[in-house]
């Protein structure tokens, strides 16, 4: 008889330091908790691996958002609590193995955001994307989960679009759901250690896109992710009052988390997005927050749209860089040429 997988683990620093270590089974409306130990008994979870936590870990901004001469890339957006999708595509690709283990050698993983809310397999998500950044660093290789929309939404407590079973797990915790990832919480710290956009090869990565409004007032990638940690995630009051310009720049339809003019747009024209790309010193754009059925390409190939409707549960691409080409991942395990198809 197989075992439950309970939803967790959350781990929270108490008023000493030490970590306490939570975890829930929302379906039967059961709970527990222990204090964190190198032999804790835990129940099964999905992807959570005990080796890897080090409490009192302290996350750093990584100040690296640049990364040349990287043979081979692979990129998903907007996974929004679908685990198993996620689990699908990645190991039919070998980006990881059949047991959750990276399997990209010195390839670099983009995820652009959106790992939060809509689905219910959140938390084995979030878990698994921290497991295999330790295991791509020590192969040479680098995951960057880069901070979308709803990740931002979570920290700044705005829980509408969080399933419900989350919010069953937060009343048995007795623990709002964004304390669960807030600042005393062994997740919530990695989540802020994380940057908003990076730039691998000739491609720049953002979860929404940069609009001309945006550009016009922060000219580079580095400052964009300095204003996104100073402004939006827990700003002290009298610092947002005083940046509030940059928060609503930041924050707005036309800002890096939320923006869809590349697909909404009329009069954006492909001499408009050649001035975007040159101010943040790339060839292309890969963007997610936009659903589309598979991965598809805008402006000759300028921007590439890499959200293929994961949120459904029944779909989902990776993009794979590879050898110069350009190749849509599918959940079978098929591969498409992105810029030949249909030609």
């Amino acid at each position: 008889m197989d075992v439950p997988f309970a939803d967790g683990p959350y781990l929270n620093y108490d008023t000493e330091g030490e970590l306490v270590v939570q975890w829930a089974w929302p379906e039967d409306k059961k709970a527990g908790f222990s204090q964190w130990s190198e032999d804790v008994e835990l129940p099964p979870f999905r992807a959570f691996r005990p080796e890897t936590i080090i409490p009192g870990r302290r996350f750093e901004r990584d100040p690296k958002i640049t990364f040349n001469d990287v043979k081979k890339v692979a990129v998903v957006s907007d996974i929004h609590g679908q685990f198993d999708v996620i689990r699908k595509v990645l190991v039919g690709h070998g980006i990881i193995n059949k047991d959750l283990h990276w399997a990209y050698g010195k390839g670099h993983f983009v995820i652009v955001g959106d790992v939060f809310d809509r689905g219910g397999q959140v938390t084995e998500t979030l878990w698994l994307i921290h497991n295999l950044q330790i295991e791509a660093k020590a192969a040479g290789g680098k995951v960057h989960f880069l901070l979308g929309n709803h990740e931002t939404m979570v920290m700044d407590r705005d829980v509408r679009y969080v399933n419900k079973r989350y919010m069953i797990t937060s009343s048995l915790l007795q623990i709002p759901y964004y304390d669960l990832f807030g600042l005393d919480s062994y997740l919530g710290q990695w989540l802020r250690s994380l940057p908003l956009t990076v730039r691998v090869n000739d491609m720049v990565f953002v979860h929404g896109g940069f609009s001309k409004e945006l550009l016009r007032k922060v000219s580079s990638l580095k400052s964009i992710n300095n204003l996104y940690h100073k402004y939006l995630i827990d700003a002290r009051p009298g610092l947002v009052e005083e940046g509030i310009e940059r928060l609503d720049l930041l924050k707005g339809h036309d800002g890096p988390l939320w923006y869809r003019g590349y697909f909404r747009d009329r009069d954006l024209e492909e001499k408009d997005i050649d001035r975007i790309l040159k101010r943040v010193g790339a060839r292309r754009m890969v963007v997610g927050h936009t659903s589309f059925q598979a991965i598809r390409t805008f402006f000759n190939g300028k921007v590439l749209a890499v959200d293929s409707s994961m949120k459904f549960g029944s779909m989902g691409e990776v993009l794979l860089i590879e050898d110069g080409k350009f190749i849509r991942g599918g959940l079978l395990g098929e591969r498409i040429d992105l810029f030949t198809e249909g030609k």
